[in-house]
């Protein structure tokens, strides 16, 4: 299986490459394995929320066209009163 590095790369899971070094997760301490978690679960949550924040904004320029659509058509509807 593959992840992304803290430099942005692909690797292999068991793997962490920084600034060009790489090192077998085996070998590094349990706080570095700890704070590796952290960063990969962070990356998973953050690519989460852009998925969700798409949606949402996709979601909310449908609502405000629908909307000017309709007040577009109200206003299009309405007698003019200057001609009267």
């Amino acid at each position: 299986m593959y992840s992304l590095n803290i430099d942005g790369e692909r690797i292999m899971e068991n793997k962490l490459k920084y600034e060009g070094e790489e090192y077998d997760v085996s070998d590094v301490d349990d706080n570095e394995r700890y704070w590796l978690a952290q960063v990969r679960s962070l990356r998973e949550r953050i690519a989460k929320a852009r998925f969700d924040l798409d949606q949402l904004v996709a979601a909310e320029r449908a609502f405000s066209n629908t909307l000017i659509k309709s007040l577009e058509k109200e206003t299009s509807s309405e007698p003019d009163e200057t001609t009267n």
